[in-house]
């Protein structure tokens, strides 16, 4: 189930090809040359491109927006690997996972645990949805990654 919609974080990747365009273009339509026009494009793309400032930004609000909910939270993952970012927790007084990520496109999701099979490997939980509990606009599974 869906509880709250933080589609905005998404903002963040569209706002680094903003600021590439802006670096690169600000040179382009001054007429400054090929070579500063080349000096800006590698600086641009290495500082954009080459940090991981956005995932740090989308890592920090998801973290600040999930940390505010007024619910107990009895073990909390937090992960950052590759394109996946997202955070977790269990309430185990009502038998819920709550997960925010990219594989729910920052919509902050809810379910109970007892409605998949869950599956722990080396540095990850996977959920699989038992298929007489699916419903629409719900996971089938999802990843969860621990820092083991």
């Amino acid at each position: 189930m869906i509880i709250k919609n933080y589609k905005y974080i998404k903002l963040a990747y569209t706002a680094r090809f903003l600021i590439f365009l802006a670096c690169i273009s600000t040179p382009v339509l001054l007429k400054l040359g090929i070579f500063v026009i080349g000096i800006c494009f590698v600086i641009s793309s290495s500082i954009v491109f080459g940090t991981n400032a956005c995932e740090n930004i989308v890592s920090k609000e998801i973290n600040r927006r999930m940390s505010r909910l007024p619910v107990p939270k009895n073990q909390i993952f937090k992960w950052k690997k590759s394109n996946s970012i997202g955070y977790a927790f269990t309430d185990l007084s009502k038998g819920t996972i709550w997960i925010c990520s990219t594989q729910t496109k920052f919509e902050l999701h809810i379910y109970f645990l007892s409605e998949f099979d869950i599956t722990e490997s080396f540095r990850k939980i996977q959920f699989k949805k038992h298929p007489d509990t699916l419903k629409e606009n719900e996971l089938r599974e999802f990843t969860i990654f621990t820092n083991l």
